[in-house]
């Protein structure tokens, strides 16, 4: 009996640890080499340039714009910059509502190293020094970090619609669905009509 009763405490102690209670944390003010969530176009050059210490030639434009529904010109949707040993791609949406000196905005930034397990563990370093704690704690494959987590830590921050960062292996990713979302809504809206019939 005593031994069941040790075993019953024991397995309630190492679920606590596995499984602490989900914490907080705004990600929308975390940058990725050094482009942050809502930036403008030419604000996110500046920043990841002067970050990896390249020049502005190293940046590489979406080669196939297509014409923006919000802006209404052709607006390229990611840029990318890449060196031997990594790449960044940093996604925009229109600004809505539409703002000319400012058009486009990063709404996902994504930094991808090759995969191997030291490569694994310096980026899991570097981003818990960087980022602090994840908001479903350091057990599982993935880390995340979000402002309104799950209170199951196993689903993190899988069903948050706002800023997010997930660690994944060798992947980085950080976004807010909200900027996409802006730009259904300004569509819909602009296809919302008063039936006649």
């Amino acid at each position: 009996m005593k031994k069941i009763q040790a075993c019953v405490v024991l397995s309630i102690l190492i679920s606590n640890i596995c499984f602490a209670a989900p914490r907080s944390a705004d990600a929308e003010q975390f940058d990725i080499a050094g482009v942050k969530l809502g930036m403008s176009k030419k604000a996110a050059i500046t920043a990841i340039t002067q970050k990896l210490g390249l020049g502005v030639n190293a940046v590489k434009f979406d080669e196939f714009s297509q014409v923006n529904p919000v802006t209404k010109t052709k607006e390229p949707a990611y840029f990318t910059v890449k060196t031997a040993n990594m790449s960044v791609v940093v996604h925009m949406q229109p600004k809505v509502p539409y703002d000319a000196n400012e058009p486009m905005v990063v709404s996902i930034i994504i930094y991808e190293q090759p995969w191997t397990q030291q490569n694994a563990l310096a980026m899991k370093k570097m981003a818990l020094e960087k980022y602090g704690k994840p908001s479903n704690g350091v057990i599982g494959v993935a880390y995340h970090w979000c402002i309104e987590p799950h209170s199951n830590p196993g689903f993190g921050c899988s069903e948050f619609y706002g800023p997010k960062l997930v660690l994944s292996g060798t992947r980085l990713r950080l976004e807010d669905t909200q900027y996409q979302q802006a730009v259904i809504d300004f569509m819909n809206k602009r296809k919302t009509s008063k039936p006649v019939f």
